[in-house]
């Protein structure tokens, strides 16, 4: 029997890197998006469920926390008070970009959550939906509404383009 393709993939544990690169989409605006946000002094902390994405985040050096592996899945609101306690705010300061139902729980308890345009309606009821979906710059889409409602400061792009070089050279590739 042939069936038509699903629009969306079953995530599968034993799938190959390339499937699960599919699966999960950053695109080049989204890493310059991440550079701004730390070129004006804000710390990005990506807290994932997909543990190939360690590597990714790893060459770009930007601080990661995986929930879950081989024998352990943990809610990602556990992790919070690490990440406040370390980067020295509170969870009414943090900004948080959710995608999937995994993300419930530290939405429901940080100041500004945000979700993408196909993200599940639960996670849009208790966020601000951005008119993207994942994978479509949702990172630079996050970073211009912040601006807009002026909870991060809008600094000139030329003023932190330096900035912005710097910290794109300690990248790997």
């Amino acid at each position: 029997i042939r069936r038509p393709p699903r629009s969306t993939p079953l995530y599968s544990s034993a799938a190959s890197d390339v499937y699960k690169r599919q699966i999960k989409n950053f695109c080049d605006k989204d890493w310059t998006a991440v550079k701004r946000f730390r070129a004006i002094g804000i710390p990005v902390v990506f807290l994932t469920g997909d543990p190939f994405n360690a590597k990714i985040l790893s060459n770009r050096n930007l601080p990661y926390v995986v929930n879950r592996g081989a024998g352990f899945h943990r809610d990602k609101v556990n992790f919070l008070d690490e990440i406040l306690e370390e980067y020295k705010c509170k969870a009414e300061d943090v900004v948080y970009l959710g995608d999937d139902l995994f993300d419930y729980g530290i939405m429901e308890v940080v100041g500004h959550p945000y979700s993408m345009a196909d993200s599940p309606s639960m996670l849009q009821n208790i966020s601000v939906p951005l008119a993207c979906k994942g994978g479509e710059n949702a990172i630079m889409y996050l970073f211009e509404d912040l601006e807009e409602l002026e909870i991060i400061p809008r600094i000139p792009y030329d003023v932190v383009m330096d900035k912005i070089y710097e910290l794109d050279l300690k990248e790997k590739f």
